[in-house]
């Protein structure tokens, strides 16, 4: 429906006034339209509810109104209903890229270029679907960018050097640079001395995990014979990682009766993109070849 003004008024947004004979004003003439239309509305609202009209009972509008909501949402108590924009703030989920590696391919088209590719889904909050649309930045040369979408900007390319982005000068892999539910990390960009973008797409799910084994001959160092391996991950978050390893012997050991293997497991460094772990085992003297495995847990 639309506003109907007082009968005969120039402007389509006049009040309506009362009369006032001691003032000399005369009261608002009602159109016809101003009377109906609100009523008729309510009737469709009635309507579609299945509620019969009734002038004994003044509150079929909001019977009406809950009944909807009701029929909309399998039902409940309306009172414990959250709106959409309440619902963004206080769902405490991570974004989650709906493809089938959690990323979004951010690509370079060109020297100094980088684009955000359009039709690609991510939910915000679990709730709010976004879809992109194509959005193209351009870079500088030997620079460090981190490719971001908020819900309030949209996607932002932001320089490391910037003190604005990054005050205290934190390193790139600092976690203070995950993504938060409200504000998503989408890919590193880095770009050389020609403005040639690298780009790192990172995996964006409320839910990261990973499990990876990985084996290889032992390095020997006199008493000592270690195995490294460094798992690749590219997540949006840091992870919370686990590796557990062991040593296999291959050769001769010169292990003899009541001396023992230490097999220790060190991990580190550990960021977004990847988890380096090595495992040593410490022998009473040299003389053994030995083959390693690490197996990785990791979660965010």
């Amino acid at each position: 429906m639309q506003y109907n003004a007082p009968y005969g008024s120039p402007d389509p947004n006049a009040p309506y006034v009362d009369r006032n004979t001691a003032a000399g004003t005369s009261g608002s003439r009602v159109p016809a339209a101003a009377l109906e239309h609100p009523q008729r509305e309510i009737m469709a609202v009635l309507a579609a509810a299945g509620v019969t009209g009734s002038s004994d009972d003044l509150t079929q509008l909001l019977q009406a109104i809950q009944f909807l909501i009701a029929a909309a949402t399998g039902g409940g108590d309306t009172s414990n209903f959250v709106l959409m924009p309440a619902a963004r703030s206080r769902i405490p989920i991570f974004p989650e890229v709906l493809t089938a590696d959690g990323r979004i391919p951010v690509t370079s088209p060109s020297a100094g270029q980088v684009r955000v590719p359009a039709g690609y889904d991510f939910l915000h909050r679990g709730i709010f679907a976004v879809t992109t649309v194509q959005t193209d930045f351009a870079t500088v040369a030997n620079k460090t960018y981190h490719l971001r979408w908020s819900p309030v900007a949209g996607f932002a390319l932001k320089d490391l050097a910037d003190s604005g982005y990054n005050p205290t000068a934190l390193a790139e892999t600092n976690e203070a640079f995950d993504s938060l539910y409200d504000n998503m990390l989408v890919a590193r960009v880095v770009t050389n001395a020609s403005n040639v973008p690298t780009i790192t797409n990172l995996v964006n799910l409320n839910r990261l995990e990973a499990e990876v084994t990985t084996a290889g001959p032992g390095t020997a160092a006199g008493d000592n014979i270690s195995y490294s391996n460094t798992f690749t991950l590219n997540w949006s978050r840091t992870p919370k990682a686990q590796v557990v390893g062991s040593v296999v012997f291959t050769g001769t050991s010169s292990v003899g009766s009541g001396q023992t293997i230490v097999n220790q497991v060190l991990v580190g460094p550990k960021t977004r993109y990847q988890v380096t772990a090595t495992i040593t085992a410490d022998l009473d003297r040299p003389g053994t070849s030995a083959y390693g495995q690490l197996q990785l847990f990791a979660m965010r």
